[in-house]
C-alpha cells in the first residue's frame, strides 16, 4: 500500500475516532423562527413589515422618516446574539440604524447605536454582546446616506434558548415570610422548615396562611403536605396577589387525596407574583385546617441590564451609562458618604437611561448616601427605597424629562431641616414624580420643593401625580409643606406644571400643604384626607384649583381648604366637607403688586409679601358641615378687586356661609346657603346668594344633589372653562355646586384611596 493511501486511511480513523468522543460545549446560535404576523412597523408604503421574513431578497418594508421602526415578536423569551439584514440598493447607499431589545414590549433598550451598513446587496451581519431575556427585537431607521427612507428587503436573528425559561425550581421562604390568619401553637414557619412532623393548624372555614415569596416572580405550582393526609382530606383554595391587597384565585375548591407525603397542585402559570394564600375549607372529618409541609415552585424573572450589587458597582455603572443602559440594583443597601451622582448623561424618549430596583422596594439608599442626576435628560429612577439621613435623596439639578416612579421614601429623622426630593437648575422641565410614597416626615422642609434655577424661573411643564404624602408633623407655624412649588424670589416665572390624583393623608405640618410660589399651574382632581393645613397659592398668579376633594374629620383643628393671594386665580369644582379653618379664602393682601401683576423692580421683601387679590374667581364648589364657608377678606391693607363667587353651594350648621369681612366690589351670583347665617351683607339678593334647602343627598358618602334639588340647571353667568364636574361628568345646563346631578354610582374622579396611589398602584 501507497504511503499516500496509508496517511488518507489514518487520518479517516482519527476523524472516525474524534467524531466519537462526546465533547460538551456551546450549542451554534441558529435563526430564530419569525412569524409573519409576529412583523409589524411604525408605518409602510405597501411595502409591508412581513416581507422581511419571506425568505426573497427582491421584497420589501419600506417606511420615510428618521425614527421609523420595524418589530419582531419572537413568540417567546429568546437569547439574542446577532441579527442579519438585507437592504434595498444597498450596494448603492448605506443605511443608518439602532438594533433595541424588550422583554416587555414596553421598555426597550439598545443594544447596538447608530450603525451603519456596508455596500452590500446581501445579508449582512449586525453582531452585539448576547442580550438575554429578549422577546421582541426593534430596529430604529434613521435613514441611508442618500435619503430618508427605511428600506429592509430582509431580516434575520439569531439567537439560541434563553436561560430565563429555566426549569421551576422550589423558591427559598423564610419562617418570618409566612403568616396567617390564625393557629392554635402550631405555627405557620412550621410549613417551610423541611419537616413532615411538624404543621400549621387553625380550626374554621376560610382560614388563611400566606407566604411572601420576597419579590414579584412566577409561580407555576405548589406542593402540600397535610396532616393525617392518609385517613382524611383537605379543602381549599389557592390564591396570588401582588400587593398583599388584592388577590386572585388561580385554583378554587381544591381537594387533596388520602396521602402523606407532598401532594402536587398545578395550575396555569401566574406572573408576578409575589404573594401566594391558600385559604382552608376544612377536611373531610372536621373544620381544621392542618398542613405539614408547603412547597412553591416557579421561575424569578432575569431582568436584562447591567446588574449592581455594591456601591462601587453602582457608581461605576451611573459613570459608564449612556442611552438605553438599565442598572438593576440588587437586594441591599446602598451607602456611602456623598451622593451617587448620574452626570451630563443623555437618554432618548425611546431609549432612557434606567436607574432601578430588581426588586422594588428592596434596593435602598441609605446611611450618608443619595441621589443626584445633575444636567441630564430622560433618565427613569424607578422602584427605590430612600432611608438615608441629613441629604436630600433625590436632587434633579438641571435636568429634564426625567422619571421618578414607584419609590419609597422614608428618610430617617434628624431633628433639623430636610428636603426629601429637590428639582432645581437651568433647563429643567419635562419631569414626571409619579406613584410614589413619601413619608412618615417629621423634620421641617418639604417632601418635594421646586428651587429655582438661580435666575428667577422655575421648572416647568412637569407633572406630580399619583403619590401618597402621608404622615406629616408634628406642626410648625412653617417651614413643613408636604409640596412647595415655587420659592417667592421666582413666583412671577410661569411653571404650567400639574400636580394631581395625589393622596394626602395625615399631612399635619404646617398651615401650607401645597404651596404654590409661581404662576400658570394647575393643582386637581387631589385627595386631602383628614390634613391639618391646606392648599395655598401663596404667591404667583393664574393658578387654577379644581376637582379636588378636601374630606375633614371635622373634629381636628386647622383642617383648611384653599387660600389664594395674586392675580387671575380660578377654584371651581371643589368638593369639602368637615373641615374645621376656613374652607375658601380671599385673603386681604399687605402688598398691591398692581391690576398687571408685575410691578417693575419688586424688591425681595415686596416678592415675600401676601399680594393683593385681582380678578380671582370662585365657581361651582361645595361646602358641606365646616366651621366656614367663602370668606372675603381680613384685616390686611389691600382687599380683593373684581373677583367673583358664582354658583357655589355651602350647607352648615355653624358660622356664617358668605362672610365679606371688608367690603369689595366682588360679584356674587347663584350662590346657595343654607344651615347657618347665609350672609353678613345684607344687601346681598336671593340671586346672589340663594337661601334655600340645596337638598343633598349621600352617594358614595358624599353629599350630591338628590332629584329634586333646587341647584339643578340655577347656575348663573358663563364660565366656559367648567365643562364637567366634580365627578368628570359633562355640564350640559350647569347645577350650582360642584355636583352636576346624576343617576350614577359611579364616578371616574372621585376621592382616592391608598390603594389607588403609591408603588402599589396599578
Amino acid at each position: 500500500m501507497g504511503k499516500g493511501k496509508k496517511a488518507g486511511i489514518v487520518m479517516l480513523l482519527v476523524s472516525l475516532f474524534l467524531a466519537m468522543i462526546p465533547f460538551s460545549g456551546f450549542a451554534a446560535d441558529a435563526k430564530l423562527s419569525v412569524a409573519a404576523s409576529g412583523v409589524t412597523a411604525s408605518a409602510d408604503d405597501g411595502n409591508v413589515p412581513a416581507n422581511t421574513v419571506d425568505g426573497n431578497l427582491t421584497t420589501r418594508w419600506s417606511a420615510s422618516g428618521d425614527g421609523q421602526w420595524i418589530k419582531y415578536d419572537l413568540g417567546s423569551v429568546k437569547k439574542v446574539s446577532f441579527i442579519k439584514i438585507a437592504f434595498l440598493n444597498g450596494d448603492t447607499r448605506t443605511s443608518n440604524f439602532d438594533i433595541q431589545v424588550s422583554t416587555d414590549n414596553v421598555t426597550f433598550t439598545t443594544v447596538h447605536a447608530n450603525v451603519t451598513s456596508s455596500l452590500n446587496t446581501s445579508l449582512q451581519v449586525f453582531d452585539f454582546p448576547d442580550v438575554d431575556p429578549v422577546r421582541y427585537v426593534r430596529i430604529v431607521g434613521h435613514g441611508n446616506s442618500v435619503n430618508t427612507w427605511n428600506s429592509y428587503t430582509e431580516v434575520e436573528i439569531y439567537g439560541d434558548t434563553s436561560a430565563s425559561a429555566s426549569v421551576d425550581t422550589k423558591f427559598s421562604v423564610p419562617g418570618s415570610s409566612v403568616t396567617a390568619s390564625a393557629d392554635d401553637g402550631n405555627v405557620p414557619a412550621n410549613t417551610v422548615d423541611g419537616s413532615l412532623t411538624t404543621r400549621w393548624s387553625a380550626n374554621g372555614n376560610g382560614q388563611w396562611i400566606k407566604y411572601d415569596l420576597g419579590s414579584s416572580v412566577k409561580v407555576a405550582f405548589i406542593k402540600m403536605a397535610f396532616l393525617s393526609g392518609d385517613t382524611r382530606t383537605s379543602s381549599f383554595d389557592i390564591q396570588t396577589s401582588t400587593d398583599n391587597v388584592n388577590f386572585t384565585t388561580v385554583q378554587s375548591n381544591v381537594t387533596s387525596s388520602l396521602n402523606t407525603s407532598l401532594q402536587t397542585f398545578d395550575f396555569p402559570d401566574v406572573t408576578p407574583v409575589r404573594y401566594v394564600r391558600i385559604v382552608g375549607h376544612g377536611n373531610s372529618v372536621n373544620a381544621w385546617n392542618s398542613y405539614n409541609e408547603v412547597e412553591i415552585y416557579g421561575v424569578a424573572p432575569v431582568i436584562p441590564g447591567v446588574p449592581v450589587s455594591t456601591s462601587g458597582e453602582l457608581t461605576s455603572a451611573l459613570s459608564s451609562a449612556s442611552a438605553g443602559t438599565t442598572i438593576v440594583l440588587a437586594n441591599g443597601t446602598y451607602t456611602q458618604t456623598g451622593p451617587f451622582v448620574l452626570s451630563n448623561k443623555n437618554g432618548t424618549a425611546g431609549s432612557p437611561i434606567t436607574i432601578k430596583a430588581a426588586n422594588p422596594g428592596q434596593a435602598i439608599i441609605s446611611g450618608g448616601a443619595s441621589l443626584q442626576i445633575q444636567n441630564s435628560s430622560n433618565v427613569v429612577i424607578e422602584g427605590l427605597k430612600f432611608t438615608n439621613a441629613g441629604n436630600t435623596a433625590l436632587l434633579l439639578d438641571g435636568s429634564n424629562n426625567i422619571r421618578v416612579t414607584r419609590n419609597q421614601f422614608a428618610l430617617q429623622a434628624t431633628g433639623g431641616t430636610l428636603i426629601w426630593l429637590q428639582v432645581s437648575g437651568v433647563n429643567s422641565h419635562h419631569n414626571r414624580i409619579d406613584h410614589n410614597d413619601f413619608g412618615p416626615k417629621s423634620d421641617t422642609d418639604p417632601l418635594i420643593a421646586y428651587q429655582g434655577d438661580g435666575n428667577g424661573n422655575i421648572s416647568q411643564y412637569d407633572v406630580i401625580e399619583y403619590n401618597y404624602f402621608h404622615d406629616v408633623g408634628p406642626w410648625v407655624a412653617n417651614g413643613k409643606e408636604t409640596i412647595r412649588l415655587g420659592l417667592s424670589g421666582i413666583s412671577l416665572s410661569n411653571g404650567f406644571n400639574t400636580i394631581q390624583y395625589n393622596l394626602f393623608e395625615n399631612c399635619d405640618g404646617e398651615p401650607e400643604i401645597v404651596s404654590v410660589k409661581s404662576s400658570n399651574n394647575t393643582v386637581r382632581y387631589n385627595t386631602f384626607k383628614t390634613s391639618k393645613g391646606g392648599l395655598t397659592s401663596r404667591h404667583g398668579h393664574n393658578n387654577s384649583f379644581y376637582g379636588n376633594f378636601f374630606l375633614g374629620d371635622g373634629v381636628e383643628t386647622e383642617q383648611a381648604g384653599i387660600r389664594i393671594y395674586g392675580n387671575d386665580h380660578k377654584i371651581y369644582n371643589n368638593y369639602m366637607e368637615d373641615l374645621t379653618a376656613n374652607v375658601i379664602i380671599l385673603d386681604n393682601g399687605n402688598y398691591d403688586g398692581g391690576t398687571g401683576g408685575y410691578p417693575t423692580n419688586p424688591t425681595a421683601d415686596d416678592l415675600r409679601a401676601q399680594w393683593k387679590i385681582y380678578r380671582a374667581q370662585v365657581v361651582n364648589n361645595t361646602i358641606v358641615n365646616s366651621t366656614t364657608g367663602i370668606v372675603v377678606g381680613s384685616s390686611k391693607t389691600y382687599p380683593t378687586q373684581d373677583s367673583k363667587v358664582a354658583n357655589n353651594i355651602v350647607r352648615n350648621s355653624t358660622g356664617t356661609l358668605y362672610d365679606e369681612v371688608v367690603t369689595t366690589n366682588t360679584i356674587f351670583e347663584g350662590n346657595i346657603g343654607f344651615g347657618s347665617t347665609v350672609s353678613n351683607n345684607s344687601s346681598r339678593t336671593a340671586a346672589q346668594i340663594w337661601g334655600t334647602n340645596p337638598l343633598l343627598t349621600t352617594v358614595n358618602g358624599l353629599q350630591k344633589l338628590s332629584s329634586s334639588s333646587p341647584a339643578i340647571n340655577a347656575a348663573l353667568g358663563i364660565y366656559t372653562y367648567v365643562t364637567e364636574d366634580m365627578d368628570g361628568e359633562a355640564r350640559s345646563t350647569p347645577d350650582i355646586g360642584a355636583d352636576e346631578r346624576s343617576s350614577s354610582t359611579s364616578f371616574g374622579k372621585h376621592p382616592l384611596v391608598a390603594s389607588e396611589v403609591g408603588p402599589n398602584a396599578p
